[in-house]
């Protein structure tokens, strides 16, 4: 019956999907687009049935499928519960411990945000974990659309290297398809880049704009409050650029610069605000996990600029740099070695092709993504003590680094140089 059931539900979301006006008029043709979105449903049923068969029970997808089916059947017996209990504390503390990582209102609640979205699905899906996982991932197709539109303004002329940045980068694709937070993370990522970018192209901040932008940057606060401290200066040097005639550059170094002093020492001037010990917090949440089969070695951090300074260049190696091709603790991160592997090959192919086509990206837009990208890395780098987890937290960032570097690369110069070389043997 689950069968027939996810059948019928894939046509209606599927005839949904081509008559949305946002993915309609986004300039992919039907059968690609549809194409596009099966590929987006098959990799949640993959990586849920990888969860369950491979991982077992207590995986994160499965758990929280399983939660969201208690708030639906909590939604038939108390109603009235169902709709505030994600507004209630149970813990002695109340609504305090805002950053921690463990035991507070707030760290739950960037599960229960998709326990209850989940619950909604379950009114129709009877608790399927992949009719959810269907419905899941048609709400964050949007965010491949978004992606898509913002690259396609900058580069026209290269959709097909668009839409594989965009929709087909293999671990975006995967690690945004389960029912995890992951998804809403880089659903509301895409939203906020969208429309900041849209109301500085138009140089016009419309009431519809500014509340996506507001509840996306709160929503991605509440997910992964780390990724609200590499937004905001980024966001913050991006936005000023384009408002003043001030040089992109010394712009956004004078921000960082800045914004550097101020996370060392604003503890010493309002004491209550630590932005180093939320990083302390979240490396010692993840060190006292149990050690999984991809550990890997983490400095503990101190809340000072020499210990995160020293630390630095090993944070950046593992979030840039590893898996190694040759660092195999298990036989499932071969994939994620090969595809980083690929990705810095083609950055060398960027840098060797002969043209430098990121001139004709938008300044300010780039340099944003550069220092977004690099700001969260290096936390992920920081805290993240196993290569999985670093893979599938990076995976939802790469987007905004892969797809430029697709589309500047020179590839008929690339060509014609093979063709000569090839003709000289």
């Amino acid at each position: 019956m689950n069968y027939l059931l996810f059948a019928f539900y894939l046509v209606i979301v599927c005839s949904l999907m081509l008559r949305v006006p946002f993915i309609k008029n986004a300039g992919i043709s039907p059968g690609i687009l549809l194409s596009l979105f099966l590929l987006k449903i098959l990799a949640g049923i993959a990586l849920g049935w990888i969860a369950i068969h491979i991982y077992g029970p207590g995986n994160d997808y499965w758990d929280t499928n399983d939660y969201a089916l208690e708030e639906y059947q909590l939604l038939q017996t108390d109603p009235f519960k169902y709709l505030i209990n994600i507004f209630t504390s149970d813990y002695q503390g109340g609504y305090s411990g805002m950053f921690s990582s463990g035991d507070s209102y707030w760290n739950d609640l960037k599960g229960n945000i998709v326990i209850k979205l989940v619950s909604v699905f379950n009114i129709f899906s009877r608790g399927n974990y992949y009719i959810n996982s269907l419905f899941f991932n048609f709400i964050i197709f949007f965010g491949h659309v978004i992606f898509y539109r913002l690259f396609i303004k900058m580069f026209p002329a290269k959709q097909v290297w668009v839409i594989i940045g965009c929709f087909l980068l293999p671990s975006t694709l995967y690690f945004s398809s389960g029912i995890h937070k992951d998804g809403l993370v880089f659903l509301m990522l895409a939203i906020l880049i969208y429309c900041v970018y849209q109301s500085i192209i138009k140089a016009h901040y419309n009431s519809r704009k500014v509340l996506l932008i507001i509840v996306s940057l709160a929503f991605l606060f509440l997910l992964r409050n780390f990724i609200c401290l590499a937004l905001l200066p980024a966001l913050f040097a991006w936005i000023l650029t384009t408002k003043t005639t001030w040089p992109a550059l010394p712009v956004f170094a004078s921000v960082y610069l800045l914004g550097g002093l101020l996370v060392f020492n604003i503890d010493t001037m309002v004491q209550k605000i630590k932005p180093l010990e939320i990083i302390i917090a979240k490396q010692t949440e993840y060190l006292k996990l149990e050690k999984a089969a991809t550990q890997i070695e983490l400095t503990p951090l101190q809340p000072t600029f020499k210990s995160f300074a020293s630390s630095a260049p090993q944070a950046i190696n593992h979030s840039f740099l590893r898996p190694y091709i040759w660092e195999l603790p298990v036989k499932s991160i071969l994939p994620v070695s090969l595809e980083l592997l690929a990705y810095q090959f083609l950055i060398l192919l960027l840098v060797f092709s002969g043209r430098n086509d990121l001139k004709s990206i938008n300044k300010p837009f780039l340099l944003f993504s550069l220092c977004f990208i690099f700001a969260v890395f290096l936390i992920i780098g920081y805290i993240v003590p196993n290569l999985g987890s670093l893979a599938r937290y990076r995976s939802l960032y790469l987007p905004l680094m892969i797809t430029p570097v697709l589309c500047c690369i020179n590839w008929k110069n690339l060509a014609s140089k093979f063709h000569i070389k090839n003709n000289k043997m």
